[in-house]
């Protein structure tokens, strides 16, 4: 087995889904908060002091979003830079990092956003840092609570009406498809530019997703409530006329099929099927 591959942030959605897709081909090692405090530079130093690894995968982030985070909003910026610039500057020990950049860099609006211009812009001074710039990336794993289209398929599942939150129209990427791409990456980043958008093309509306839960079902008979009073915190929320998509000729152009959106609809109707939740704790 080749590569050795450092995942942080092992606890979220995107790096447990990497941790388990890349663990059946390399050598990886997953650690979350509790193990490395990505903060504390001299835990930093001491990991790279003792264990080398050829890829690290930065999945880890501070993000005062959704509105029930606990984390302070005020140090959005700061520590997400902080975390990056301290696995950055272990740049001559590993072959490539790939970190996880947002849509959001590009209105630089919140700290989140502003955060993650600033490391793109590393990445662009850099040899060997690589931005993989994410929109909205759905799929097993991620909170159902809030994110719209698992939020949507749990409902159904559980004979619920759906409700429509005002966001966006926004692209949706399967994180099966992202573990395939970060897979690419691994293999081939020599040739690879430093920043792309990652993202499907199935840039849509919350109404066309419902007619996608429709066909999955196979019925028309499904309530819809449209909730017009959710927070900015809540995915994609439609503050502005600026809709959230990127260009997705890079990820097009790759030899990787992208999930059709009725098959990623249908996993996720099927997997709540089965799924006990506590359906109290919907936000909207």
């Amino acid at each position: 087995m080749n590569n050795s591959i450092l995942i942080t942030g092992s606890n979220g959605f995107i790096g447990r889904n990497l941790s388990n897709y890349l663990s059946d081909k390399y050598n990886v090692v997953s650690l979350n908060r509790t193990k490395l405090n990505l903060l504390d530079k001299q835990s930093v130093d001491n990991l790279f002091d003792t264990q080398k690894f050829d890829i690290v995968i930065h999945t880890a982030t501070y993000d005062a979003a959704p509105e029930f985070s606990t984390n302070d909003p005020n140090k959005v910026l700061e520590n997400n830079l902080v975390m990056f610039d301290n696995l950055a500057q272990h740049s001559d020990k590993y072959n490539a990092m790939l970190y996880f950049g947002s849509g959001a860099e590009k209105r630089r609006e919140s700290q989140y956003g502003l955060s993650k211009y600033y490391m793109d812009q590393a990445a662009q001074n850099s040899k060997n840092i690589f931005n993989l710039r994410l929109y909205s990336v759905y799929g097993i794993g991620t909170d159902w609570r809030y994110r719209f289209i698992n939020n949507a398929c749990a409902k159904v599942a559980n004979n619920m009406p759906i409700t429509i939150p005002k966001i966006n129209k926004c692209d949706y990427l399967n994180v099966k498809d992202l573990c395939k791409i970060v897979d690419f990456y691994i293999n081939n980043f020599k040739i690879i530019s430093k920043s792309n958008d990652i993202c499907s093309g199935d840039f849509i509306q919350p109404d066309e997703i419902v007619s996608v839960i429709k066909q999955v079902v196979h019925t028309s008979h499904i309530e819809i409530k449209y909730h017009n009073t959710v927070s900015s915190s809540v995915s994609r929320a439609k503050s502005s006329d600026k809709e959230y998509n990127g260009d997705p000729t890079f990820v097009k152009s790759l030899p990787i099929d992208i999930t059709p959106l009725y098959d990623g609809v249908k996993e996720l109707i099927d997997f709540y099927s089965n799924k006990q939740i506590n359906l109290k704790e919907f936000v909207y």
